[in-house]
This record gives structure tokens, C-alpha cells and sequence, in this order.
């Protein structure tokens, strides 16, 4: 071969092709790699934004709700993707709340569970509204039975309105079944159905009491009632709630 075609180059750029031999290797294409992996750090970044802005409201309208009545921060999770939308239209469709401990009248409510709709609060996160509040608010037994003033009792389910336990007066022991109703606006009446071990009649004013529940958290309203194996759970329910700092 002359040193004439020796150097020779075909139209693309490439060394001649030898006869019976491979196809010479094209180069790989570096500005499309480069361009894809900015993307996804791109991507990455909007997406660590997008939390960083939803942590930063749920933080905020948990603060402010705090004040309406809770003895502690409830913890507000507001769903929803992409996020930053819904801050700068400050307006959060759907969000879940849950409080635990909520001291209420006589009794401790060991948790509030509630899906919350239509949350619009303005720039500064400080005022707001919630559209529509539902869930439910559960008195564990244990906070039941020191309403009772019945030493030692200790209630458990007995049926979705129903609890039952063992009481002891000294001159006597026996299992109590009692019923579990809602009465008036904001009580739970909890009054006794049958007894094994004495007579019912001769203690039955003793056995019944009532639990105030007035004055829920954010002025919540307790619709009704059904016992758990968690508790008595109280449904609750609001509409149109504001709530400032």
C-alpha cells in the first residue's frame, strides 16, 4: 500500500474499513449522557424541594392548630404531589391530623384521628380555615375506668356499644356487662346492663356514671359513639374551621 493510501479517510471521519474485517467502533455520543444525567439531578433537586416545602406547611399548620385546643402539636401530613402548587396556592386539598394524649374534661383521649379537606391558609401560614374535619377520637379503657370510680375495675369490648369487667365492693366480686350510649350534645353514659357474682339492683346507681366530652379540640362535634378493642370511639366532625395564632 502507498503512503497515499495509507492516509486515506472515508467521508465519516473513519479509518478505511479492511476487507472481510469488523465494522470500525463509532464513538460514543458523551453530550447526550451529560445531558441526561443534568436532567436527573434536576429532577432530584425539584423533587427534594417539593418535600422541603411540604414539611415546611404541615410544620407550620400544625403549630397554628396546636393553639385550638390541644395540649400538645398534633401531627399534620398533607398529601398531594407535586406540593409546591399547592403552597403557592396556598390552598391543601387533602391532609390527615392525629394528636395523641388530648386532655378532655374528666378523661384523656388517647387519640385523634382525622381526614381533613379544604385547607386554605394565607401567605404567612398563620391564619387559615379547614373545610371538613371527620374521624375519630378514642378514650382508652384505662381513662374509662377511672371515671367510673370503681377501684380496680378493669373494662374491655363486650359488642359494638358494650363493655364489660370485674368490679369488687369488698363484701363482693362479679362481672359487670354495662351499655355505652351517647346522650345530650357532649356525654357518654355508661350504664349497667346485667351482673354475674351479686345482685344489679342494689348497686345499680353506683355502677352507672357519665363522661363529659364537651369542648373538643377546634370545636370538633362528638356525633356518635361504638366501642373498639382500643376504646370507646367517640365519631367526631366540623365544618368551616378557622384557626389563627
Amino acid at each position: 500500500m502507498s503512503a497515499h493510501e495509507s492516509e486515506w479517510t472515508r467521508p465519516d471521519g473513519l479509518p478505511p474499513r479492511r476487507p472481510g474485517g469488523p465494522p470500525p467502533k463509532r464513538r460514543r455520543r458523551r453530550p447526550l449522557i451529560i445531558v441526561l444525567v443534568v436532567l436527573l439531578v434536576l429532577l432530584g433537586l425539584l423533587v427534594a424541594a417539593d418535600r422541603l416545602a411540604a414539611a415546611y406547611a404541615e410544620n407550620r399548620i400544625a403549630g397554628e392548630i396546636r393553639k385550638q385546643g390541644f395540649s400538645a402539636r398534633p401531627h399534620v401530613t398533607i398529601d398531594g404531589f407535586p406540593f409546591l402548587t399547592q403552597v403557592l396556592n396556598r390552598h391543601f386539598p387533602h391532609a390527615h391530623m392525629t394528636a395523641r394524649n388530648v386532655r378532655q374534661g374528666p378523661v384523656t383521649i388517647s387519640l385523634i384521628e382525622g381526614d381533613v379537606r379544604d385547607v386554605r391558609v394565607d401567605s404567612g401560614f398563620r391564619k387559615g380555615t379547614l373545610g371538613r374535619v371527620d374521624g375519630t377520637a378514642t378514650i382508652g379503657f384505662g381513662d374509662l375506668a377511672k371515671a367510673s370510680d370503681q377501684p380496680g375495675v378493669r373494662f374491655t369490648a363486650a359488642g359494638p356499644d358494650k363493655v364489660k369487667g370485674d368490679v369488687d365492693f369488698g363484701i363482693g366480686s362479679g362481672t359487670v356487662v354495662w351499655q355505652v350510649t351517647k346522650v345530650g350534645r357532649d356525654r357518654i353514659r355508661v350504664r349497667p346492663l346485667s351482673a354475674e357474682g351479686f345482685s344489679l339492683s342494689d348497686l345499680d346507681e353506683d355502677l352507672d356514671f357519665t363522661v363529659p366530652v364537651g369542648g373538643l379540640p377546634l370545636g370538633l362535634t362528638f356525633e356518635s359513639l361504638s366501642v373498639t378493642a382500643k376504646g370507646v370511639a367517640l365519631h367526631i366532625s366540623g365544618a368551616h374551621i378557622a384557626f389563627s395564632g
